[in-house]
């Protein structure tokens, strides 16, 4: 059986997780990585030939190949096809939801199914290094974790449930960019304060790590705000964790030392940080979960005090990967995603 996996979109998310799919797909064990691209665009023609220089190939719908054909994009065929020969199919557009309703309820079952975490409800939370079990469950559908939530949940983890600290209540706020620098639109001229929609956590951020962590189990106090600011580096996380007992600042920085995904910076500046992965990361993204700025970290008997910069589309991309290796090797996956070590710093 050939092991072919389908991105639908070549956006933020899917431009880099196409790419890094495709340039490890013989470590993988991958047969195919395959773009849906739907919409041919010529401004955009220099991003698919880098794709598909990349050894990824393209499908479109049957009513735009002659247009992609146009563009010189020959090798173009019917989506159609994809969706019956591949075996994991990952959506990263802002549809996964009506997606689902509309084409992948109707395929193969035995297929599995990823949507990034903008469409809540698609399925089981799933972040790589912290809930890996969730992949072994009897679920052909996966919710990629947010980055905010991927940021938020390694932050808990790591100086909270990792350490066995009893956890009696988490702030944050997410101080989020306005849009990606390869954007145009939604650009912010000022702050926007996000409304807190939800009673019991704020805003999704905090809801979404605590139904992450609720499939296991573990029921967390958790609460977050959010605010929009006119930057396009990167977010930064604010966090506040009260533990029961006393904590101290020797702990915390060995706790940190020894996270598995987050990275430790003495740069106090979200541009730095994001210069540091344009210049070293894959697509000019950092794949670690979070950025810690330990001279922020501040200790006061229970309480931690920290900001934690967000690799925004950088860190939930190896989760999607992680989704897809565990589909076809069960007991080896780890392993193969091993490759990707070169990419994770521990300090930048």
């Amino acid at each position: 059986m050939s092991k072919n996996v389908l991105v639908i979109g070549t956006g933020t998310i899917g431009e880099p997780l196409i790419g890094l799919l495709a340039d490890h797909k013989d470590s993988l064990g991958l047969d195919n990585v395959i773009f849906f691209k739907r919409t041919p665009l010529s401004d955009e023609r220099g991003k698919v030939e880098s794709l598909i220089r990349k050894g990824a190939k393209i499908v479109s719908t049957s009513d735009a190949l002659s247009e992609f054909h146009q563009l010189g994009f020959n090798e173009t065929s019917d989506v159609e096809q994809a969706y019956a020969d591949s075996d994991v199919i990952i959506d990263c557009t802002p549809s996964g939801n009506d997606n689902w309703d509309n084409v992948y309820s109707s395929l193969d079952q035995n297929k599995r199914f990823m949507a990034q975490g903008s469409e809540h409800g698609f399925g089981s939370f799933f972040a790589w290094g912290i809930n890996n079990e969730i992949l072994k469950e009897e679920s052909n559908k996966f919710l990629i974790a947010s980055c905010n939530t991927h940021n938020i949940a390694s932050i808990v983890k790591s100086f909270a449930l990792d350490e066995e600290r009893e956890l009696v209540e988490g702030k944050f706020v997410c101080l989020r960019r306005a849009n990606d620098v390869s954007q145009n639109d939604s650009f912010s001229p000022s702050p926007t304060i996000t409304k807190h929609s939800n009673q019991e956590f704020g805003t999704h951020h905090a809801r979404d790590v605590h139904e992450l962590f609720a499939q296991e189990g573990k029921k967390l106090n958790l609460f977050s705000s959010a605010i929009k600011l006119p930057t396009q580096y990167m977010h930064t996380l604010w966090f506040s964790l009260t533990f029961k007992d006393v904590v101290q600042h020797e702990e915390i920085m060995e706790n940190l030392d020894n996270s598995e995904f987050l990275m430790a910076t003495e740069k106090m500046s979200s541009n730095k940080v994001f210069s540091f992965g344009r210049d070293h990361g894959y697509h000019g993204r950092l794949l670690s979960h979070g950025v810690v700025a330990e001279q922020s970290l501040h200790v006061k008997e229970n309480t931690l005090t920290g900001y934690c910069f967000t690799p925004q589309d950088g860190n939930a991309l190896l989760s999607s990967v992680a989704g897809t290796v565990q589909h076809y090797y069960k007991d080896d996956w780890k392993e193969k995603m091993e490759i990707f070590n070169r990419y994770i710093f521990k300090n930048i």
